[in-house]
């Protein structure tokens, strides 16, 4: 357990790790020459008429650098990856990373690092530049534009898998959901062309207005606004994803400071409490401050009111602080309004180690470990202090 512990500390998963709820279940764990024959097989002489160039590549999690693709982008060229694979911190403990989280594309050296929030992704390159490909460091990424540092993992037999990647670069002015439509015909790469083609016309999912996704977890399908009351709240789904949205939220630390926020929480992704590794699945709500830490309030299974606990996950134990705001079934599917005395909750988390500012205001949403499912809404969330009021939702 020590090992799993480490390898996935040093994943860097900010405790919370996105595979995002679609239409079918896609068979991931095809083996690449499978995929590789799917693929090739249903591009019919139509569909390749619109290709500007086709390849299907195998990523090895034991493989640890950027892997250049051989395909050179043009601007406003549209390129579509679909996934199959997963890569493993335990085989014994079913504990594995989905091909979308494991993951990601660079255009050109030193560009913005992106994946998809899903098995299947369609992009638009913004320049023309070779598109590199990567899986999830074992360390962690240092920029958004794919440095990484850490270090080697221990050896693990017990780790390994990969990710298949197909990349269909397309000529400028294809329908792209169109081609999918037609490739979905072909039943071995139905389920991807499919749920690619249905991707598509939903339209691209982007966080709610003034916040941002996590940029290290990237983009995920878990959060939007929807109409509460006279207002609006963020509402969740997850199940066997991961994701981390933040808004930018300044207010001195001081005496008297206070969190607020309303939430409904329908039912819980973690069936176990929450405090280690394998179980480490949860809904909760976060402050980041300007010395890098943040603490999160959750909603546990089953762990008491006002336990507070580091991050389970070695690489952020002195990151991320946890403390249990309530507990338990009872209450859930009601709206609860929540005000703490954040002051007092970060001397008891961090002693007399204080930091100054709230930056930032987090709504955290992971089920990857247990691959259950979590939802829930949040609403009405201030921060308070010293006459000073700033409305975050």
């Amino acid at each position: 357990m020590r090992r799993i512990g480490i390898i996935m500390g040093r994943l860097v998963l900010a405790c919370t790790l996105g595979a995002s709820a679609q239409a079918a279940p896609l068979p991931l764990d095809t083996d690449h020459e499978a995929f590789d024959t799917a693929v090739r097989g249903a591009v019919t002489p139509e569909v390749a008429q619109s290709l500007a160039s086709l390849k299907v590549l195998h990523l090895s999690a034991d493989h640890g650098r950027w892997l250049d693709t051989g395909l050179v982008t043009q601007a406003g060229q549209p390129v579509t990856w679909l996934l199959s694979g997963r890569v493993y911190w335990s085989r014994a403990l079913a504990l594995w990373l989905p091909p979308q989280l494991a993951l990601w594309g660079q255009l050109g050296e030193g560009g913005t690092i992106f994946n998809g929030a899903r098995p299947t992704h369609t992009f638009v390159a913004d320049r023309a530049a070779p598109l590199r490909l990567r899986l999830y460091p074992d360390g962690a990424w240092t920029s958004p534009n794919g440095q990484s540092v850490g270090e080697p993992a221990p050896v693990n037999p017990d780790a390994g898998g990969g990710v298949s990647v197909a990349l269909l670069a397309w000529k400028p002015g294809t329908d792209v959901a169109a081609q999918m439509s037609a490739l979905a015909r072909n039943a071995r790469l139905a389920p991807w062309a499919a749920a690619e083609s249905a991707r598509l016309a939903e339209g691209e999912h982007r966080p709610p207005a003034g916040w941002n996704d996590l940029w290290e977890l990237g983009r995920n399908d878990i959060f939007r606004r929807v109409p509460e009351g006279r207002g609006s709240a963020i509402e969740l789904a997850t199940h066997g994803d991961v994701g981390i949205l933040q808004k930018d939220a300044a207010i001195a630390l001081r005496p008297g400071t206070r969190l607020s926020w309303a939430w409904r929480l329908d039912s819980l992704p973690s069936p176990q409490p929450e405090a280690s590794i394998p179980t480490h699945d949860y809904l909760s709500i976060a402050v980041e401050f300007d010395d890098g830490r943040d603490l999160t309030f959750l909603w546990s299974q089953g762990l008491p009111v006002g336990q507070v606990f580091a991050c389970p996950l070695p690489a952020w134990k002195d990151r991320e602080t946890h403390v249990v705001q309530r507990s338990g079934a009872a209450g859930l599917g009601e709206w609860h309004d929540e005000s703490v005395d954040l002051y007092a909750a970060v001397r008891r988390a961090y002693g007399d180690h204080l930091p100054q500012r709230v930056v930032r205001v987090w709504i955290i949403a992971n089920s990857l470990f247990q691959r259950g499912a979590g939802r829930g809404r949040f609403a009405r969330i201030a921060l308070e202090g010293n006459g000073e009021r700033v409305a975050v939702e």
